[in-house]
């Protein structure tokens, strides 16, 4: 496990058993208590059972419990970042600091390697669909603007009546971009298995690790700071999303040049839309 540790439990938290939730839940929230604790200790706070305790470690890639004290304490000790948001004086001191934590769990989430394949695939793509719905929707939205920003068209839709016919008559050779932040909404994850089904590459952005979402696409992009019933569309999670969408755009023109041409050139035919 890497020092993206914390990132990664914030991700995959959601989709644990209660009680193994439970757990991460208690070390999300007092990571520093969580060194001070023996393995019954935490058990106990967590409402689980030394037995979860020791699951939920080793499902996270740890032999035991005094393995993960050490990956999260080496963490802790080398990350300046606040794990407790503290007391801000007002909400807007409250939006910037977990703003700012998102963004840095996303940069520990984003697999390079991902993202240059993703990128490989958007370029070479004979169409590329961008789908998202409610909040979800701004992404997608965001994506087709800063693609065809560069000379790349893409089409996004909120409309999953829409998705779905485009999903259907997908070809070998389109991207189909599926974002969700649950990673678990219905629609989303019925038009991803139906545009790979027709053959499209299919990328998925979610704020869930491990979703029926990411098990229905071909490559996963994650974000930090996943939603809950009452956050949806919170902007941590949102700004964490957009991340993604500008590190696969920088990577694009990376990858091809000329694309820093056609941006210049996008740029000149609105020119004239300002004062």
């Amino acid at each position: 496990m890497t020092h993206a540790l914390i990132a990664s439990l914030r991700a995959a938290a959601g989709d644990m058993s209660p009680a193994l939730a439970r757990v991460a839940e208690m070390v999300l929230a007092q990571p520093d208590a969580t060194l001070r604790q023996s393995i019954t200790e935490l058990a106990e706070v967590s409402g689980s059972s030394e037995a979860s305790v020791m699951r939920f470690c080793r499902d996270q890639g740890f032999t035991g419990f005094q393995d993960f004290k050490l990956a999260l304490a080496k963490e802790l000790a080398t990350d300046e970042r606040a794990r407790d948001i503290g007391s801000p004086t007002d909400d807007i001191q409250r939006l910037v600091e977990t703003a700012i934590i998102s963004l840095r769990e996303t940069e520990q989430l984003i697999v390079r390697e991902d993202i240059a394949t993703a990128s490989r695939k958007l370029l070479g793509a004979t169409a590329v669909e961008c789908f998202g719905i409610a909040a979800s929707a701004v992404t997608a939205q965001y994506l087709a603007y800063k693609m065809t920003r560069i000379g790349k068209f893409s089409r996004a839709m909120g409309d999953a009546h829409l998705a779905v016919m485009a999903a259907g008559t997908a070809q070998p050779g389109t991207v189909q971009v599926v974002i969700s932040s649950s990673g678990s909404t219905i629609d989303a994850v019925r038009i991803a298995e139906l545009a790979r089904s027709k053959g499209a590459f299919v990328i998925g952005i979610s704020n869930r690790s491990k979703s029926p979402l990411i098990a229905a696409c071909d490559l996963a992009l994650i974000a930090s700071w996943p939603e809950t019933p009452l956050t949806g569309g919170a902007f941590p999670s949102k700004i964490s999303q957009l991340l993604i969408v500008d590190a696969l755009v920088a990577e694009m023109t990376r990858q091809d040049p000329k694309r820093l041409v056609e941006l210049s050139r996008t740029a000149e035919v609105v020119s004239d839309r300002s004062f």
